[in-house]
């Protein structure tokens, strides 16, 4: 894809505790940078996670499919590259692409799919209008 088709994008520090003995990035944190990078990506939209919930609204992850393309090390700084690529009805896809900073490959790409469900019942429900309206007028999405 690459990183110029992400409007956001922040910087993350590997931790020593994140490295496997390889002394690389443990292949399952980088769910834990995606997992990151939503929350941050929001707050970023200055509609962060509480005030979702707080609006009656909340999403849970539904699908994740990635790719590993190169290493990252402890002490590196990452920029993970974050947008809202599709909204649904009940549905949206997020995108990710983390790259080493500085450098023009990406390390890990990866696509999910997040269902928006009812804070209090757990249950499926439609995206919110605010909701929408927020992410497409940061995306620039139809």
């Amino acid at each position: 894809m690459g990183r110029d088709q992400f409007r956001y994008h922040f910087p993350l520090r590997v931790r020593f505790a994140e490295t496997d003995m390889q002394g690389i990035v443990f292949n399952g944190n980088y769910l834990t940078y995606t997992d990151t990078a939503v929350t941050e990506y929001f707050r970023h939209l200055n509609y962060p996670y509480q005030e979702l919930v707080k609006d009656g609204f909340d999403f849970v992850l539904a699908h994740i499919s990635c790719d590993f393309r190169g290493a990252a090390y402890f002490d590196e700084t990452l920029e993970v590259h974050t947008r809202v690529a599709e909204l649904r009805t009940r549905s949206f896809v997020v995108e990710f692409e983390i790259y080493r900073e500085g450098e023009a490959i990406a390390l890990f790409n990866a696509t999910s799919i997040y269902v928006g469900i009812d804070p209090a019942t757990k249950r499926p429900t439609p995206l919110p209008e605010k909701f929408r309206r927020v992410v497409q007028a940061f995306e620039q999405l139809p």
